[in-house]
């Protein structure tokens, strides 16, 4: 990792992320292995196994760069589909948050997590106000920071109205939870709001945002990766 020092927090973030997916690979137990062999050689051998290990890495974390790629390639064509619902996109990112960005592909929900958001939504809108009810998913990570994300359909504008509609779904689970941040995903952001109103706790974004920021990481740690294999 010593090209990386001196790179962004977000690019160092964008790296670990990758690093992380990569030890779930089979190859890494081999080398281990290996290693732990080496221990009873000689120094220069043990070095040398060390040495594999790192080579591993490196090319493992280009492998999973490069098909994440691929999943944007296939992500960007389900939100060109403008038939495309909420929960189909819902379905395609809850286990891929990586997708939001580094910082959130450590996050995850649970059953509980699941079971309260379902509970909320059953009961907030029941009988005439179930076809309005919202696709909300609740994640969080091991400091128990808690992401509220809401997917609406790609051929939808959202804008203010939706920034203060979600603002009141975290208003009511703050009470369980503490501090939620919020991210509503839509098709294309009323620039009104995207121009002149930034926030750090209720964020709108569009998918087309979502995936090219993600291709954007991925493409820079790609080239980077190269160059150190080369």
């Amino acid at each position: 990792m010593r090209r990386f020092y001196g790179e962004s927090e977000e690019r160092i973030s964008v790296i670990t992320s990758v690093i992380l997916d990569a030890f779930e690979q089979d190859e890494y137990w081999m080398v281990i292995q290996k290693i732990e062999e080496a221990k009873k050689q000689d120094v220069e051998t043990f070095a040398e196994a060390l040495g594999t290990f790192g080579f591993l890495d490196i090319a493992l974390m280009a492998q999973q760069a490069t098909r994440r790629m691929q999943f944007l390639d296939e992500l960007d064509d389900l939100i060109k589909n403008q038939s495309t619902l909420e929960r189909t996109i819902h379905v395609a990112l809850e286990k891929n948050l990586w997708v939001f960005g580094a910082e959130y592909s450590i996050m995850s929900s649970n059953q509980t997590l699941t079971r309260v958001i379902e509970e909320y939504t059953q009961k907030k809108f029941s009988g005439e106000r179930a076809k309005k009810r919202p696709d909300l998913f609740l994640t969080h990570d091991f400091l128990n920071r808690h992401l509220l994300i809401e997917f609406k359909k790609p051929a939808e504008t959202i804008g203010r109205d939706e920034e203060n509609q979600a603002e009141k779904y975290r208003d009511d689970l703050t009470p369980n939870f503490g501090k939620i941040n919020v991210i509503v995903l839509g098709g294309r952001v009323d620039y009104k709001v995207s121009v002149h109103y930034e926030r750090s706790d209720v964020k709108l974004t569009s998918y087309n945002s979502l995936v090219s920021s993600a291709r954007s990481q991925l493409d820079w740690l790609i080239k980077e990766l190269t160059k150190y294999q080369n």
